[in-house]
């Protein structure tokens, strides 16, 4: 009988952990409307083939970072999405 509810427990104590690590990694991977509304004809012209919730996302917009718009930098910048430092050395893009 305790092994059976020991069982049970940890059974939900697993489930609970395994969808709370889903629900961060949701978030985590979540744009903010800012960032969607500056950067939309980026995404459009560069990433369409990406889900907005797929991680290839960011990889692609970070592989495009170099033709993304003045625009849609300032604003990841600002949303802590990329740093200066970043788009200024990788993408060539100064603020």
């Amino acid at each position: 009988m305790f092994g059976a509810m020991l069982v049970a427990v940890a059974s939900s104590a697993l489930a609970s952990s395994a969808l709370a690590s889903s629900a961060l990694a949701s978030s985590a991977l979540a744009y903010s409307g800012a960032v969607k509304g500056a950067c939309r004809a980026d995404y459009k012209r560069f990433c369409a083939a990406h889900a907005v919730d797929d991680p290839g996302l960011r990889r692609c917009m970070d592989k495009a970072g170099h033709s993304l718009s003045r625009t849609c930098v300032a604003v990841l910048i600002n949303s802590g999405e990329v740093s200066k430092s970043r788009a200024a050395q990788r993408w060539g893009h100064e603020f």
